[in-house]
């Protein structure tokens, strides 16, 4: 027997789990909007950041991000971004003193 794609899957209950679609009704030519295309988000010219957690800290994340109304996604990158802010010029310097390194080893 074939294994089932768990990706598959996974696409089938998030697409059931949308909320049903209900027919609009078309408007008079003197009462037409124009809605907003809805702006895609890409991963182009991105790099994957990652860490695994405790199942209770996965936990406290996905609520506060529930709490702020965002994703976990963006509570971590506000997070990187206010570590960025008090460290970043540290951070920078210590990479560039790294690669500098390496630089003078080849």
């Amino acid at each position: 027997m074939a294994k089932l794609n768990p990706l598959s899957m996974a696409a089938q209950v998030a697409e059931s789990m949308k909320a049903p679609q209900t027919p609009k009704a078309a408007p008079s030519v003197a009462t037409a909007v124009v809605e907003p295309v809805p702006v895609k988000t890409t991963r182009e010219g991105k790099r994957f950041l990652g860490y695994y957690v405790e199942p209770q800290r996965h936990e406290e994340i996905k609520q506060a991000a529930l709490d702020e109304g965002i994703q976990i996604q963006e509570l971590l990158r506000q997070a990187v971004d206010a570590w960025m802010e008090a460290n970043g010029t540290e951070a920078v310097a210590t990479v560039e003193r790294r690669r500098a390194r390496r630089a003078e080893r080849q």
